[in-house]
C-alpha cells in the first residue's frame, strides 16, 4: 500500500519540483530567439525563493478573504496535480468523472483570485477579475468539448484511463488526436494568461488581464500567486503532451524520455508563439476562443461520422 501511494506521489511530485523549470525553459527561449541572453532558466526558482522571504503587506480595504484567496488558489491547484497521471502509473486521486472534477478545481482557483482581486477594491484589479470571468465562460467549452470527445471514443471519464487508452501504434485516431491537440493548446495559453491572450511580462493595467489582478499582493501571498501560475502551466502542459501518449511505448524508461522531449518542444512552441504573435485585442479574444471551440466541436462531428 504504501508502495503505491509513493508511485502515485511521483507524478505530482515531477509537477511540484519542474513546474518553475518549464517556465524558465519558455522564457529563456523568448530571450534567446529575439536576440537577448535573457534570465538562466532556473530564474523562477530564485524568485520563489525571493518571494518567500519578503513580508505580507495588505490594502486598508482588504478583508479575510485577501488572505484566503491566495491560499485556496493554491491548494485547489495541487489538488487538481494529484488528478494528472504521468505514466502507467495511477494517480493518487482517479475515479470516474474526475474530467469534471478537474475542470471546476481550476474553476475554484480562479474564482477565488477574482474574489481576492476584486477584495481589495482597485478599480484596475477589478478590471482585470471582470476581464478573466468574461474570457473563462469562452475557455471551458474548450475544456469539455476537448476532453469530452476523447471519453467519448475512449469510454472513460477519468483522465489516467482516458490518456491509457491512447496508442500511438492505432493510426486510426491519430487525425482526432491531432485535433485535440491543437484545441487544447489554445486552452493553455488562455487558462495560463499567455500570448497572444495576455502578456505574462507586460506592465501596462490597461492590457493586463491576469498580471493586474495581483499588482496588490506581495509576500508569501504573491508566491502562493506565482507558484500556482507555473504549476498550472505544468498541468496543461501535460494534458498536452499526454494527447501523443509516449508511455503507451514498451519500454517504461524510453516512453519517459519521449515525454521530457515532448514537454521540452512545446515549451519552444509557447516561446515561438509568443515572440512571433502579437497580443490581441481585447474584442478579438472571444472569436478567438469560439475558434478553438469549434475545433473540439469538430472532433466529436469526426467521432460521429467516422466511427
Amino acid at each position: 500500500m504504501a508502495t503505491l501511494i509513493f508511485q502515485g506521489l511521483l507524478p505530482f511530485l515531477f509537477i511540484l519540483g519542474v513546474s518553475p523549470l518549464l517556465v524558465g525553459l519558455i522564457n529563456k527561449q523568448k530571450a534567446l530567439l529575439t536576440g537577448r541572453l535573457g534570465a538562466p532558466i532556473w530564474q523562477p526558482y530564485y524568485d520563489l525563493f525571493r518571494l518567500s522571504r519578503k513580508e505580507t503587506i495588505y490594502a486598508s480595504t482588504a478583508s479575510f478573504i485577501s488572505r484566503l484567496a491566495p491560499v485556496v488558489s493554491f491548494s485547489v491547484i495541487l489538488i487538481a496535480g494529484f488528478m494528472l497521471p504521468i505514466g502507467y502509473v495511477r494517480p493518487l486521486l482517479s475515479f470516474s468523472g474526475d474530467i469534471i472534477v478537474f475542470a471546476y478545481l481550476l474553476g475554484l482557483a480562479r474564482f477565488f483570485q477574482i474574489l481576492g482581486a476584486m477584495d481589495i477594491g482597485s478599480s484596475f484589479e477589478g478590471m482585470g477579475a471582470a476581464r478573466e470571468a468574461a474570457f473563462a465562460v469562452f475557455a471551458e467549452p474548450i475544456y469539455f468539448f476537448t476532453i469530452g470527445s476523447l471519453a467519448f471514443v475512449s469510454g472513460y471519464t477519468s483522465l489516467y484511463e482516458v490518456y491509457l487508452s491512447i496508442h500511438l501504434d492505432n493510426p486510426s485516431s491519430l487525425v482526432f488526436i491531432i485535433v485535440s491537440s491543437i484545441s487544447a493548446f489554445f486552452l493553455m495559453v488562455t487558462e495560463c494568461s499567455r500570448m497572444p491572450i495576455d502578456d505574462p511580462t507586460t506592465h501596462l493595467e490597461l492590457t493586463m488581464i491576469h498580471e493586474v489582478m495581483i499588482l496588490d499582493n506581495s509576500g508569501i501571498d504573491l508566491f502562493l500567486y506565482q507558484y500556482s501560475s507555473y504549476i498550472k502551466i505544468m498541468i496543461y502542459g501535460i494534458f498536452e503532451v499526454l494527447f501523443f501518449n509516449p508511455f503507451s511505448l514498451h519500454n517504461q524508461w524510453l516512453g519517459f524520455s519521449l515525454f521530457a522531449i515532448l514537454l521540452l518542444l512545446l515549451s519552444t512552441v509557447v516561446a515561438w508563439v509568443e515572440t512571433m504573435i502579437a497580443r490581441l485585442k481585447i474584442k478579438s479574444i472571444p472569436q478567438y476562443l469560439l475558434f478553438a471551440t469549434a475545433i473540439g466541436i469538430l472532433n466529436l462531428l469526426i467521432y460521429t461520422f467516422v466511427r
